[in-house]
Parts: C-alpha cells; sequence; structure tokens
C-alpha cells in the first residue's frame, strides 16, 4: 500500500475519484455531482491547496482512497482540524486504505498545530461509523443536526495526543486516543 498528498500538480486524481464519490455516495457528502461536474480542473487544485489531502492505493497516482482535513471550521475550538472528503472506492473497502489516508490526515493537523479532528457523518451510516470508530473517534454528545442536503448526522471527535516518551518535536508517534 502507498499513501501521498494529493497537491494541485494532482489535480486530476483528485478530480476522478472527488466526482466518483459525490456519484457513488451522494449522500454522504455535503456538496453534490452537480456542484462539481462541470467545474474547471484549476477548481480541483484550488480545493488541494485549501485542504490538504491524502491518498491511498495500490499504486502511486491511482487512489483508492481519499481523506483531506481543514482548519478554522469550528469557533469553538479553533485547534480543532476537521476531517472531511473521505471515500474509499468499493474494491478498497475493508481493506485499510481508508485508514491510511485517514491517518495520513491525521498525523498533519496534528502537526500543523491542531489538538483534535472532528468529522460529521450520516447518522444512519454504520460502516462509515464504525471506521471512524475503529480510528478512535467518539461520538460528541451534541445532537444530532440535518445536513445542508437533509441527512441526519452525528458529529464524532478524535483527541491527537502524543504516547508517552514519543519526542513530539521530532515527528514522534501520536496515538488515538478518545476525547
Amino acid at each position: 500500500m502507498k499513501v501521498w498528498r494529493l497537491t494541485p500538480e494532482r489535480a486530476e486524481e483528485w478530480r476522478d475519484i472527488r466526482l466518483e464519490s459525490l456519484r457513488e455516495s451522494p449522500l454522504s457528502f455535503g456538496s453534490r455531482l452537480a456542484d462539481w461536474q462541470d467545474r474547471p480542473l484549476a477548481d480541483f487544485a484550488a480545493r488541494l491547496l485549501a485542504a490538504p489531502t491524502f491518498a491511498a492505493g495500490d499504486v502511486e497516482g491511482q487512489p483508492l482512497a481519499v481523506a483531506a482535513w481543514q482548519a478554522g471550521l469550528d469557533p469553538r475550538d479553533a485547534a480543532r482540524g476537521w476531517l472531511i472528503s473521505v471515500y474509499a472506492r468499493p474494491v478498497a473497502r475493508g481493506r485499510g486504505f481508508a485508514e491510511a489516508a485517514i491517518d495520513c490526515a491525521a498525523e498533519d493537523a496534528r502537526a500543523a498545530g491542531m489538538t483534535s479532528l472532528g468529522l460529521h457523518v450520516g447518522e444512519a451510516n454504520a460502516p462509515a461509523r464504525r471506521l471512524y470508530e475503529r480510528l478512535g473517534f467518539v461520538l460528541n454528545p451534541v445532537p444530532p443536526f440535518v445536513s445542508e442536503i437533509g441527512v441526519p448526522e452525528v458529529e464524532m471527535l478524535r483527541t491527537l495526543v502524543p504516547l508517552e516518551g514519543a519526542d513530539a518535536s521530532a515527528g514522534g508517534i501520536w496515538a488515538r486516543k478518545k476525547p
């Protein structure tokens, strides 16, 4: 398995998997296929500048799963990043690709000074919720809400903390810890 960062020069890779995600899982994202399908490649490149995005696959350049994160989305906590745009192609599900991309996004967020990650997921999306729970996310006890596209969602959080004895200044190993 290979994991790499999708930079603006790799916008075609991002466009392909992003459009597939919106086509195949239309209720899992705040955007709709119609919002993205006719956009120029430059818009996909700009998104990669705004939100660090990681891909995982058997072959670099052919992503089977992606995950991104973004800072500055939570007025309640400036040190909380948000996990966004997580998607695994059906052939990659259950094979660790999404986990690898999410872990890279979490490490990047931690390196950027984030102390936690949050995410929103469909309340009824049991497979995604199980994935996030395996990766250390726990349900935040705030009331569920209805997304912009009408899907009931819950909020989950993951605290980013150093392992005992890890040298954070040297990019030490980081653990998944429940908030």
